[in-house]
Order: C-alpha cells, then sequence, then structure tokens
C-alpha cells in the first residue's frame, strides 16, 4: 500500500536557487595604527607577513595591530540588522579615535567592496577596499579622511590608521562534517 502511494506522488527536484539560502564568502578585517607620538607603540595582536609586507609598499615601518580578526557581516545572512562594530576606537583605554564599523555595501560581478567608517569625527573617515570576492583574496588599505557631497580626500598631516582584509570560505553548515557521513 505505500509503495502504491509513493509511486503516485510527483518526484521533486531539489529547490530552486532563489529559495534556497545563499552562502556567501566571509569577510574578516584587521585595524592596524601607525606609531606616532599619538599613537605609541603597544602590544596587540600579531601582525601576519603578508598585511607587513603590504604595509611596507605603502611606505609604513612602525604599526601594531590594535584588533584580531573581526567578521564584518554584509546582512545578506541575516533577516535582521547586522551588528558589526570593527573597533571601539580605544589605544591604551582611552579613546583615541572614534568607534569604527564595517559593512559590505556591494557584492557583484565577483567582487565585494568593504566599507569601514568612523575614525575621526567630525569630518569622518572611511576605507573602501575592493577586491575578488574569492577565499584567499587580501588587501590592506589607509584610512582616509573623506569631505564634501563628492566625498574628496582630505590631506592630513597626522598618520591615520590601515584596514586588513582577507576573504575566507563559507562557514560549513552544521552537521556536514566527514564523521557525520560515516
Amino acid at each position: 500500500m505505500i509503495i502504491a502511494i509513493a509511486a503516485e506522488l510527483p518526484a521533486q527536484g531539489p529547490p530552486s536557487e532563489s529559495t534556497s539560502p545563499r552562502r556567501f564568502n566571509q569577510v574578516f578585517v584587521k585595524v592596524i595604527v601607525p606609531v606616532t607620538s599619538r599613537t605609541p607603540e603597544q602590544e596587540g595582536p600579531v601582525v601576519e607577513s603578508w598585511v607587513a609586507e603590504q604595509l611596507k609598499q605603502l611606505g609604513e615601518s612602525e604599526y601594531f595591530a590594535v584588533t584580531d580578526w573581526v567578521p564584518v557581516c554584509d546582512g545578506l545572512l541575516a533577516d535582521d540588522i547586522v551588528d558589526n562594530d570593527v573597533w571601539d576606537g580605544r589605544l591604551d583605554g582611552k579613546h583615541s579615535y572614534f568607534p569604527v564599523g564595517g559593512d559590505i555595501p556591494e557584492r557583484e560581478n565577483g567582487r565585494l567592496l568593504v566599507k569601514l567608517t568612523g575614525w575621526l569625527c567630525p569630518v569622518g573617515g572611511e576605507a573602501n577596499i575592493t577586491l575578488p570576492d574569492e577565499p584567499g583574496s587580501r588587501a590592506v588599505g589607509p584610512v582616509q579622511i573623506l569631505v564634501g557631497k563628492e566625498k574628496k580626500p582630505l590631506k592630513v598631516d597626522e598618520r591615520l590608521p590601515y584596514v586588513a582584509v582577507i576573504i575566507a570560505p563559507p562557514p560549513q553548515e552544521e552537521g556536514t562534517s566527514h564523521s557525520d557521513a560515516e
């Protein structure tokens, strides 16, 4: 009897892409501050060799990290508002900068834009880094002070922080480890 009922049911294909949740590559950022009289060197997370090499190419020789790798979510994976606090702006327990938040406002044509805002007020600062949306992609870019409606970079005497970005594969789904398949 069960076989007869099952034979009458139409076969179902896999769910269409529009109804299945899309899995995005993960994005992580790290904030690095140059050593200055305002920001004396302090102990912090390790600065990876590829980050150090890119900082050297940007002309930076003395620096320290103030965050570990912090995940930044673009909200496409969640139904709620995503809290993308990256750094509270503290150095040595004091606020030397304003809090920094991150976002991924664009993911298209195999590329993504990582945007970090905050840093200084009243004009504000941003780091905008575009890179391939592929695991292993990575880049280091400076924070810039932007002013006006066109958001033109403002030249400042003081050296500003840098942001390192790395792309990782999408998180693995729970319950799909090799041991579960055995």
